[in-house]
């Protein structure tokens, strides 16, 4: 018989969904939690070992996907849906009034913003945080006249996608022009976004807010990354620290409260510096990005249950009492977080890690 407290997570075969359940299942409620994960790749979901059953689901774009989904809801009781894909958080945000449970999203204008790249740069542009963005389009006549006019160095990226899709350092308009028309000639025909290339340091808010109030926060920056990024961009990072900053944490609640008036839900915005080292949003997420699970660690690690992210929002949507928790630096600035393919992850405090130089 399905427990009460049963929790639904999509995309449950990828890293971020996968590190979801993993969090839900480390957390207090871990052992009466009944979570059930879905995912269109049957075979993903496989090697989601935390989750009680598994559902092979339609794409979120095809017409039976709600359909499907309910019918799901309906067997697990579910309480709680957790969306991880973009796509699913679109579909799942559009039709929430025909879900057969609850959510934990914002409202469907700011999810849209969210997901769209260029019209969220387009609100910072128009609230002085960062320069105008512009759009390049495959059935634009005069693509070359509005690459050839772009500033260089600019960055260039797809207007919608996880982890950097399809972007690049444009030094020039050759570059730039040879990018985009690229992979629409491979039959990608995805608008591009080119945005002030921003050189300086990387960093990631994570946050949780309840109906217009900031619960939880923290900022890490990234050192390193997966794999070899020798051309282009996208993927995850590597090496993370947690870093505590007053301007990071006021930059980014600008940034969200830019694109909705009363936040509500997950917010993770992006941010890289500028020449003078001004931290600058470059996207924004309204879910967990894939390393959530450095934040479950560290709670597991130090005892600390409120920095379990995925618990919190848990309990919000369910209208449970949670912890104390502050509302920003919630980690101590000494942690580090590394991991890499098919190796796990770990965490090391105040920068003692175990190597050695040799004498």
């Amino acid at each position: 018989m399905p427990d009460s407290r049963s929790l639904l997570v999509t995309g449950a075969g990828g890293s971020a969904g996968h590190n979801v359940c993993w969090s839900l299942r480390m957390s207090k409620d871990g052992k009466t939690t009944l979570l059930t994960g879905t995912d269109s790749d049957k075979t993903s979901l496989q090697l989601n070992t935390w989750i009680d059953a598994a559902y092979h689901m339609p794409s979120a774009n095809k017409p039976n996907y709600l359909q499907t989904l309910n019918k799901v809801i309906g067997k697990q009781r579910v309480k709680a849906l957790f969306p991880q894909p973009d796509p699913e958080v679109r579909r799942v945000s559009e039709e929430r009034e025909k879900l057969k449970t609850k959510t934990f999203l914002p409202d469907q204008e700011t999810v849209s913003k969210c997901l769209d790249k260029f019209q969220a740069l387009t609100i910072w542009h128009q609230t002085k945080l960062r320069t105008e963005p512009v759009v390049l389009s495959a059935g634009d006549k005069s693509i070359h006249h509005r690459i050839g006019g772009l500033q260089y160095p600019c960055w260039i990226r797809a207007r919608e996608g996880a982890g950097g899709l399809l972007s690049c350092k444009a030094i020039n308009s050759n570059i730039a022009e040879h990018w985009v028309h690229f992979h629409w000639d491979q039959g990608i025909k995805s608008d591009f976004i080119a945005e002030e290339y921003l050189p300086g340091r990387d960093y990631c808010f994570m946050s949780i807010w309840n109906h217009g109030n900031l619960v939880t926060s923290m900022i890490r920056e990234r050192l390193s990354w997966v794999g070899n990024r020798l051309v282009g961009t996208g993927g995850t990072s590597k090496l993370n620290r947690v870093i505590h900053s007053s301007t990071i944490n006021d930059k980014s609640q600008e940034a969200i409260r830019a694109i909705s008036k009363s936040p509500h839900g997950v917010f993770c915005v992006d941010l890289k510096e500028d020449v003078k080292t001004t931290p600058c949003p470059t996207e924004i997420n309204c879910r967990f990005t894939t390393n959530v699970h450095y934040l479950t660690l560290a709670s597991i690690k130090l005892g600390h249950p409120e920095w379990n992210f995925p618990w919190i929002v848990s309990r919000l949507v369910l209208d449970e009492e949670i912890p104390d928790c502050d509302k920003t630096d919630a980690l101590p600035a000494d942690l580090w977080f590394t991991k890499n393919t098919d190796m796990g992850f770990t965490l090391v405090r105040g920068n003692h890690w175990k190597a050695v130089e040799p004498v």
